[in-house]
């Protein structure tokens, strides 16, 4: 208790001349310039972030409106993607099927392409001997056809 009187007393003695009332009016007018000028920078942010905090509402409703947009474009496309996919399913299905069921078919069908090629080739080998036959018995030729003869054909010959 008694330091603190001590000390009161040596702050009374160090006390600084007091002020003119102008003197005062004139720091009291710089503190409040001051104060005004802060108050009036935070006024001119906040109304800055208002305007931002609009224009973030706005462009939120703009956007849940075009999201609406595109869900109803989407609904049509994912029924087609559905379709697609059961298709491709099915398709599947039916390949596997194919194998197991069609392919035994396509393999005697081609053993059958073999003997049918086969065959065709005697039948151009006999051909062949044919039109020998005819050159040594009737004397035919068959690049032209000469005026005396009896024999009539169109030359021919299988690929």
């Amino acid at each position: 208790f008694h330091a603190t009187i001590r000390n009161m007393h040596r702050r009374e003695g160090k006390r600084k001349k007091p002020k003119s009332r102008l003197r005062q009016a004139i720091e009291q007018h710089r503190r409040d310039a001051a104060a005004g000028s802060n108050l009036s920078n935070i006024t001119a942010m906040l109304a800055n972030f208002e305007m931002r905090i609009e224009a973030l509402r706005t462009q939120i409703r703009i956007d849940d409106r075009e999201i609406g947009e595109l869900e109803k474009q989407l609904i049509p496309l994912r029924k087609k993607r559905d379709e697609m996919l059961e298709e491709t399913k099915d398709l599947k299905e039916f390949v596997r099927h194919f194998d197991k069921n069609i392919g035994p078919f396509n393999d005697s069908y081609d053993n059958l392409q073999k003997g049918l090629k086969d065959r065709y080739e005697v039948a151009k080998g006999k051909h062949a001997a044919g039109i020998q036959l005819l050159v040594d018995v009737y004397d035919y030729h068959p690049a032209f056809k000469r005026w005396d003869d009896s024999f009539t054909a169109t030359p021919f010959k299988p690929q």
